[in-house]
């Protein structure tokens, strides 16, 4: 493969898989609050009745675009942030004498490491993709030095 063809195939791979991976990080938070507003907008608006089921689906959806979008901070951002819209807005409310129960902890627990998971793993991918541009970039300008 010459460097050129490696050069497209690197910009198309960077284009569909993260375009984003070196956006500035106001960009990657304000796309992060856009996607947690569209999720509990949706949520509460059309899904309101649904009550207390599926208080955290659609903040998970949300938390998918946002590290891909944005990579480990804006996806942890929109756990915690869809965590507190989703517990208060949508979780039963419970009196001070009586505690959660279990399927509330559970829907909480399993929203916090499905959301981590996500993250975490949009993080190392836009860090494998980093590396990639970087190894490409150098055989590119050690195939140019080498040329001349």
């Amino acid at each position: 493969m010459s460097a050129h063809e490696s050069n497209t195939w690197n910009e198309g791979v960077s284009a569909v898989v993260a375009p984003h991976v070196n956006s500035r990080w106001p960009l990657r938070y304000g796309v992060a609050c856009g996607v947690v507003a569209v999720a509990f907008l949706l949520r509460l608006t059309m899904f309101g009745h649904l009550d207390t089921r599926l208080p955290f689906g659609f903040f998970l959806i949300a938390v998918m675009v946002a590290a891909w979008y944005g990579g480990l901070g804006p996806g942890l951002f929109v756990t915690a942030s869809g965590l507190l819209l989703g517990g208060y807005f949508f979780l039963p409310r419970t009196g001070a004498a009586m505690a959660m129960g279990d399927a509330e902890r559970t829907a909480i627990l399993v929203f916090i490491v499905n959301a981590a998971l996500v993250s975490f793993l949009m993080d190392k991918l836009h860090a494998r993709i980093r590396a990639l541009e970087a190894n490409q970039a150098q055989s590119s300008a050690a195939a140019r030095d080498g040329n001349t």
